[in-house]
């Protein structure tokens, strides 16, 4: 069943399949190895580089913080700031006050320079002369109520990390800051005072770098209040929730986009690097190189197809063209291949090819000569059968005129039989115009109106691009005259109405012959009940069908007492292309 279906595919299809199966498969085929094992390796290479940059920030962050927590840890044990302020402003004079803090601020100045810090300030008891508002000595009422100050002063010592701005005379300034209590060494359970280390946060943004530019990483407090982020991105200030991933990332969903979630403590400071990556853009070096991958394997694809066509070309191009020809035998159309002759088997099969087709157009030509002798022999028949049929009708109408004596009459009828048989003769032409046509016909009428004392009243409405249509000669005539003889001369008044319409629609002429007479019924098979034998109809179908081509060319609609319509539908044949 195979073997079968396979032999009775075209001969395109096998070379197509011959092609995808030992060309195109093999290449789809590396194609997608290729494509997974890069794009695993590239995504490990993506995760780590991502990891790697988030775990060298952790680290600078983690060193920076600590050597922070190690700078307060120097500051709370310095004996001077710790003297001066167990002391107390009531045991100590204005110039003691001042001497002792300008050694605690030089003392400040120099770790300020040699550490990371951007900043110390010390918040001391109100009555200190030197405490202030702006100043590195502030007075600890100012700080009353405030949050952070609160968690400092109920961390029992420990380092607390926080972001606050700072007011001071140029404006509010934001930092990340460190606060330590300073202790009553006479008794640790009272605070004398706090100290806050401030962090400059450009510094911090510098560390927060990003693997990929969608990436968004920052430091968030425990609660989930941005601190730092690395530009204004708004992913981390939408985040819902904050917790510890471990040494990797996590998959999470966000305003129903996906993204990768990573977050660490910094120590034990309470401050989380948070870093969020959506999936997508994770994904984007991986499409990227599968794209290139792709691009490379199209254009070898390409290259070996422009390679082949040339050869499949070659060797079914003639091969279809012959079946293209075959097919148009089938439909009637013999034409010769005409190609550039060859001597290979395809060449030799088109020579055969040709020389059958120009017997079977010598043979079709010979059979065309006949066939149209034989038409022409029919059409002559007929239309001799239909011309003595109006010349007995008009002698027998001329001797009822001589019984009468009507020598008028006989006379005026003998000039339109004379006008009407010029016509007739037409050089010996089979086919007339519609122009000529109506001129038999009206000529016809006028010898009719003399024997019926012009009670029939003909009409016509032709259009102008109708008149140069060709038709059989007398074919209206006849029509004409069963109008008359059968239709309105048997009506009770013996007078009547004969209207002929023409026109051109779609490339048919179209003619009406309506009266008003008494009308005829109808055969079973559909066809008119004629008065008479029927014969000038149907010698007007047949001449109708030899010369169109079409049968049913001529059809009737009418019911008795209501008149006669006759319908002639036949192609426009025009004397310039007969």
């Amino acid at each position: 069943m195979k073997k079968h279906l396979f032999g009775n595919f075209s001969l395109r299809k096998k070379l197509l399949i011959i092609l995808a199966l030992f060309g195109l498969a093999p290449l789809i085929t590396t194609f997608t190895i290729s494509y997974l094992e890069i794009k695993q390796e590239t995504l490990n290479s993506q995760n780590y580089a991502v990891n790697q940059n988030y775990e060298q920030a952790l680290t600078s962050l983690s060193d920076r913080f600590r050597r922070i927590e190690k700078l307060s840890t120097m500051i709370i044990l310095n004996d001077v700031l710790v003297d001066a302020l167990n002391q107390g402003p009531e045991n100590m004079d204005i110039g003691e006050q001042i001497f002792g803090f300008e050694k605690i601020d030089s003392y400040t100045k120099i770790l300020e320079e040699s550490s990371e810090s951007d900043g110390i300030v010390y918040y001391i008891d109100d009555r200190f002369v030197v405490s202030g508002t702006d100043t590195r000595f502030r007075k600890l009422r100012f700080i009353e109520g405030k949050p952070w100050a609160q968690k400092v002063l109920t961390s029992t010592g420990e380092p607390v990390w926080f972001s606050y701005s700072d007011v001071r005379v140029t404006g509010s300034i934001p930092y990340l800051a460190l606060g330590r209590i300073l202790w009553n060494v006479r008794d640790y359970q009272d605070s004398i005072g706090m100290v806050v280390i401030h962090m400059d946060l450009q510094p911090i943004r510098a560390i927060l770098t990003k693997t990929v530019p969608e990436q968004t990483i920052g430091l968030m407090d425990s609660k989930g209040h941005r601190i730092a982020i690395s530009q204004q991105e708004e992913a981390l200030t939408r985040l819902p929730f904050l917790k510890e991933t471990g040494n990797g990332f996590e998959a999470v969903q966000l305003d129903g986009k996906d993204y990768l979630y990573r977050s660490n403590q910094i120590g034990k400071s309470g401050i989380y690097l948070t870093t969020m990556i959506p999936k997508e853009a994770a994904s984007a070096a991986v499409n990227k190189v599968g794209s290139q991958i792709l691009t490379m394997y199209i254009v070898v694809i390409a290259i070996l197809l422009i390679l082949i066509y040339p050869v499949t070309k070659s060797i079914t191009g003639r091969v279809f063209l012959l079946i293209r020809k075959m097919d148009q035998i089938r439909r009637g159309e013999l034409r010769k291949l005409d190609i550039e002759p060859s001597q290979d088997e395809i060449g030799r099969l088109v020579s055969s090819y040709n020389y059958m087709i120009n017997s079977v157009q010598e043979l079709l030509q010979e059979q065309y000569r006949l066939g149209v002798e034989k038409i022409g022999a029919e059409l002559k028949a007929l239309q001799s059968q239909i011309n003595p049929h109006f010349l007995y009708n008009t002698l027998d109408m001329l001797n009822w005129m001589a019984q009468r004596e009507e020598r008028s009459n006989i006379q005026q009828v003998v000039y339109a039989l004379s006008d009407y048989y010029k016509l007739i003769l037409n050089k010996g032409e089979d086919f007339v115009t519609l122009k000529d046509e109506l001129r038999l016909s009206s000529i016809y009428v006028e010898i009719q109106q003399r024997r019926f004392k012009d009670r029939i009243v003909f009409k016509t409405d032709i259009e102008d691009d109708a008149l140069d249509c060709m038709l059989p000669k007398i074919t209206l005539q006849p029509l004409v005259e069963n109008s008359i003889l059968h239709g309105i001369t048997e009506k009770p008044e013996g007078k009547g109405n004969i209207f002929i319409r023409g026109r051109v629609c779609n490339n048919r002429l179209v003619l009406t012959i309506e009266d008003d007479g008494i009308g005829m019924s109808y055969h079973r098979d559909g066809r008119p009940r004629t008065h008479g034998s029927g014969y000038g109809v149907k010698n007007i179908e047949k001449r109708l069908e030899l010369y169109f081509g079409e049968q049913r060319c001529i059809y009737f609609e009418s019911n008795p007492g209501t008149g006669t319509r006759v319908f002639i539908n036949v192609p426009v044949v025009r004397n310039d292309v007969r």
